[in-house]
């Protein structure tokens, strides 16, 4: 049996019903007979089939609503469909109207219009460069006539031609001008800003260069070297008639913003990258380790030259060599002497400490070098087979790793080169101290033996 709207419509009210009885019962007081509580089960069941009913016809109401309101929009709907259907219809009209007007301006002008065309050509270029001048800094607005000019599908009025040329020679007399003035940087009023000619500009007491934006005037994000701000300085600093060396960008910033990319020693450090920290690391071990030691060998061939004038043993390489000599003295020359070779060979590991490793750093340094140019060409030659050869600044990044890591290998192993030179040439001349006092001792011996 199939059940209709109207019966789910019952079941769903008289499980509402059931539902609000339990609630009910549950609500009141306890009951304290059968009888009560059948006669509150079913005043509980009357006053739920009221509100059933109730809810009923209140659905049934906002139902017929509900199709009047629908009935309403689709008729709405309707006769909007039919004035956009009139109002484009219109529109075709009035296209056809406009091209058609076009045209009969175009013929009505003649020769004029290439000319006011050519106008407009020209207050647009002419806008582009007033944006991109550091006079615009100074006389700000100056491109909007010209921007309405180029942007209008209008004629131009006299007055706006004369100041296409009125400000082009505006623009002529301004380079050659050094002025400073109150302008307006970022978000900053009344700051002092001197401009030199259209080519560069930087404000007076910071010498901080500016570059122009859309004619708005900001700070580089990187100042150049302190030299090219010094130089900027002495203009702002000096009088009208005195004659001063200052910066000057003929290509009006494009130079300037080459320097500041332009990458600093640290940031050609950072990009050789994980090898380019190794070869530091070692080349800073090496050097330290080669200026300490050629620190300790320095003086300790000081001390060893000191020595050689002196007859009481002393506690330095050559004094060690004369003690052996003090207690092997009364026996046979071969002993003496075999006593002498030991304490040299002693005292020749202490003074060669080191050495070995400085020439080890030296000669690893450029190999690690040669590593991180290989690297860096097959990074190079990797972006030319995803990217092809068109674009240098993708090739530029394995270019830079590779060139980085071989002037770091080769700088590092220059100082380490000489300092191993120096250490070996020091350590060579205290043992051959040593070797020329014991074999003088060894000579005194035999002689005073034979007498």
């Amino acid at each position: 049996m199939k059940m209709n709207m109207k019966s789910l419509t019952y079941v769903a009210v008289a499980f509402v019903g059931a539902v609000s009885i339990a609630t009910s019962a549950l609500a009141q007081t306890p009951v304290s007979s059968i009888d009560e509580l059948i006669q509150r089960v079913g005043k509980d069941s009357r006053e739920a089939q009221a509100e059933a009913n109730r809810r009923v016809q209140e659905f049934r109401s906002r139902g017929a609503e509900q199709r009047t309101l629908l009935n309403a929009a689709r008729a709405e709907l309707n006769t909007l469909r039919g004035q956009e259907r009139r109002n484009s219809t219109q529109f075709d009209i009035n296209e056809a109207a406009i091209a058609e007007l076009d045209g009969e301006l175009r013929l009505a002008q003649g020769s004029f219009g290439e000319l006011f065309g050519a106008a407009r050509q020209a207050a647009g270029e002419l806008a582009t460069t007033l944006n991109a001048s550091y006079v615009s800094g100074q006389y700000p607005g100056r491109a909007e006539a010209l921007d309405r000019v180029a942007t209008s599908n209008t004629l131009p009025e006299v007055a706006e031609l004369e100041n296409i040329y009125t400000t082009m020679i505006s623009e002529m007399q301004s380079q050659g001008e050094v002025v400073t003035f109150t302008g307006r940087l970022a978000e900053l009023d009344n700051v002092e800003i001197t401009r030199a000619g259209t080519f560069l500009a930087w404000t007076a007491d910071k010498a901080e260069f500016i570059q122009m934006d859309e004619g708005v005037m900001l700070k580089l994000g990187r100042q150049p070297s302190g030299r090219i701000r010094g130089l900027a300085r002495n203009v702002s600093n000096g009088s009208p008639t005195e004659i001063v060396k200052g910066p000057i960008d003929p290509v009006r910033g494009e130079l300037l913003a080459m320097v500041v990319r332009t990458p600093s020693l640290v940031e050609r450090f950072h990009a050789g990258g994980g090898i380019g920290y190794a070869v530091t690391t070692m080349a800073a071990v090496g050097i330290f380790l080669g200026l300490w030691r050629f620190f300790v060998l320095s003086m300790t061939g000081m001390a060893v030259r000191a020595q050689a004038r002196k007859a009481k043993p002393g506690n330095n390489p050559l004094g060690r060599v004369m003690a052996a000599y003090e207690a092997a003295k009364e026996r046979d020359l071969e002993t003496i002497e075999l006593k002498l070779d030991d304490a040299i060979i002693k005292e020749t590991g202490k003074l060669e400490f080191g050495i070995s490793l400085i020439k080890v750093l030296a000669a690893v340094s450029p190999l690690m070098g040669l590593l991180g140019t290989v690297i860096g060409m097959i990074q190079t030659f990797q972006a030319i087979t995803l990217f092809g050869a068109g674009d240098p600044q993708l090739m530029a990044d394995g270019i830079s790793f590779a060139l980085v890591t071989t002037v770091l290998g080769l700088l590092s192993a220059i100082p380490l080169l000489l300092l191993h030179s120096f250490c070996a040439s020091a350590a060579r001349s205290v043992q051959q101290v040593l070797e020329e006092q014991a074999s003088g001792l060894i000579a005194s011996n035999a002689e005073k033996r034979s007498q």
